[in-house]
């Protein structure tokens, strides 16, 4: 019998029919058992039918085995396409425990639904990189228990699509049952994050949103009073500050996107930003195999650079802008712009 350590969870959308689209989840309890499961897991079950293996785990819900979860083994696992080829699934008992008996030998992926719902979550092992769980004939691999959690934390406000003003705005949701307090992201499009998983202890929090035109994302986690993860939005909630005479999007004026430009007298420059007491800039040589850094964020305090020498002929650079406040805040910043040195 082999063990298997702990993995990560990532949501994973449509993980049968490869198609990255959530559809609204429903709150189930999903727990039938008043006691949590043991945290190392022992199978003591039948072994596998000659030249098969067995895949032995359990699946958690705020702290205890989550019951009639379906279960998934994806012989052909792809974050864009999702599952194919010939799978093996179970559905979980009273005590989140689960069998998938007499697998073929092979490496798989493994995917829960999210209760009674078409989201499902994928295992993974690191940011969106999917655990391997290798099945090998005559044994049964044992995976530690999986704390999963729902997609049915509900915003109020602000809602997709909404336009807000700058200044004090409130975000908002409803309360979650179990939920002993929340954790919020919020971030502009370009900028400063606002909110990096802070934690809210009840269901209202207020944000200073800085007085420029600029798109935003936030999210929201609900955890138990034991610290357990129990919900999350289904998505990001996206929304936009208008009405301002600035953009957090530094408007780069040349060298554009792809120009080819010649060696010397060459000027790097970009709209101002009235917001802005200086900016730092962001080169490096793409052709270099060491990607060398030619500003390392040098600082300026006009919208342009004058570079006194000449760069490589028939080297490709790749630049950016940011801009920062009087406080040291980053305010804005550019898309990610290159150009060719022409001999």
């Amino acid at each position: 019998m082999r063990m298997m350590r702990k993995a990560a969870l990532i949501n994973i959308v449509g993980a049968i029919t490869a198609v990255f689209l959530f559809v609204g989840c429903q709150s189930s309890d999903g727990n039938d058992s008043s006691e949590p499961p043991p945290e190392t897991l022992r199978y003591r079950g039948p072994k596998p039918e000659e030249g098969t293996g067995n895949v032995y785990g359990a699946i958690w819900w705020n702290g205890a085995g989550a019951k009639g979860l379906d279960v998934l083994l994806c012989p052909d696992y792809s974050s864009f396409s999702g599952c194919s080829g010939e799978m093996v699934t179970a559905v979980t008992e009273a005590d989140g425990t689960f069998l998938l008996a007499n697998v073929q030998p092979g490496t798989y992926a493994l995917t829960v639904r999210v209760f009674n719902s078409d989201n499902w979550l994928t295992i993974n092992d690191g940011i969106l990189s999917t655990a391997d769980f290798v099945v090998e004939a005559g044994e049964t691999l044992v995976i530690e228990p999986q704390s999963i959690y729902k997609l049915d934390l509900q915003p109020q406000k602000p809602r997709n699509g909404d336009s807000l003003k700058s200044g004090s705005a409130i975000f908002n949701w409803e309360r979650y049952p179990d939920a002993a307090y929340y954790q919020i992201y919020l971030t502009p499009d370009k900028g400063e994050a606002i909110f990096v998983n802070n934690r809210v202890d009840n269901n209202q929090i207020t944000a200073e949103l800085p007085p420029v035109n600029c798109d935003y994302r936030w999210s929201l986690e609900a955890f138990s009073s034991k610290g357990i993860k129990i919900a999350e939005t289904e998505d990001f909630i996206d929304f936009q500050v208008v009405g301002e005479e600035a953009s957090c999007i530094l408007q780069i004026n040349g060298p554009v996107d792809g120009e080819f430009i010649p060696a010397s007298g060459i000027v790097l420059n970009w709209e101002a930003n009235p917001l802005a007491a200086s900016y730092k800039i962001l080169m490096w040589d793409d052709t270099d195999p060491d990607k060398t850094n030619i500003l390392d964020f040098h600082t300026v305090t006009e919208s342009q650079f004058v570079f006194n020498g000449a760069l490589i002929p028939d080297h490709r650079y790749v630049w950016s802008v940011y801009a920062y406040a009087n406080d040291g805040k980053e305010v804005a910043s550019s898309e990610i712009f290159d150009f060719t040195v022409t001999p």
